[in-house]
């Protein structure tokens, strides 16, 4: 017992330690860091030590914008969180990834995606409220990355007006729409559509248009 004792101390040390450097924005570090603690509980199945470093990393790689790899880990979380039932993992999960879809341009995936985490939301707020079972901190680092990527877009809009580039005004405002969303800042949307939209029919952004069309669909702004 000792041992598993001592080698649970070492993945929170190492995991924490991933995280700081994360923070630092020291990105290789924190990803070898992180992988050693993974390292440390990747036979350990279903646990929520394995889902803490499986999203740990991803959250990694989506910082240093390899979407690919983060999805994938993403994606492994997500098979452990669907057979515990944890739908604050589901919820937060299926966010993050259709949020990947989203940078990627794959849409009408990331549509499909936020369904599924919208669904998951109330489910997942009353199963942590009655129970207390599922604890947050297994994705503090999802928000953190998702709150880290919206103070990034707004610094590229701000950028982009002083230049008063319309382009560079669009495409990072409306990546910003499912970020809002799912940091719980959905009453800042509507004023986002109302930059977004017109610079689109200016711009002839179809795509754009059809897309805000399909979320606005699934989020009744």
């Amino acid at each position: 017992m000792k041992q598993n004792s001592d080698e649970s101390n070492d993945f929170k040390t190492l995991s924490q330690l991933g995280q700081n450097y994360q923070a630092k924005r020291q990105l290789q570090k924190a990803l070898a860091y992180s992988k050693k603690a993974y390292e440390l509980v990747k036979t350990e199945a279903d646990s929520d030590d394995l889902i803490v470093a499986l999203v740990n990393m991803g959250a990694i790689y989506w910082d240093m914008s390899q979407l690919r790899k983060a999805t994938k880990l993403f994606q492994d979380s997500l098979l452990i969180v669907e057979r515990i039932g944890d739908n604050v993992g589901r919820r937060m999960l299926y966010s993050i990834i259709g949020i990947s879809s989203w940078r990627m341009g794959e849409f009408v995936k990331a549509i499909e995606l936020f369904e599924e985490a919208l669904k998951a939301s109330s489910e997942a707020k009353i199963e942590y409220e009655r129970t207390q079972l599922v604890p947050p901190w297994k994705y503090e680092i999802l928000q953190v990355v998702m709150v880290r990527g919206i103070a990034t877009l707004k610094n590229r809009i701000q950028i982009a007006r002083n230049q008063h580039d319309s382009v560079r005004i669009l495409l990072p405002t409306f990546s910003m729409l499912p970020l809002m969303l799912f940091t719980g800042q959905k009453e800042a949307i509507p004023s986002l559509l109302k930059e977004i939209v017109p610079l689109a029919k200016e711009l002839k952004r179809n795509k754009i248009l059809d897309t805000i069309t399909a979320l606005e669909k699934i989020i009744r702004v």
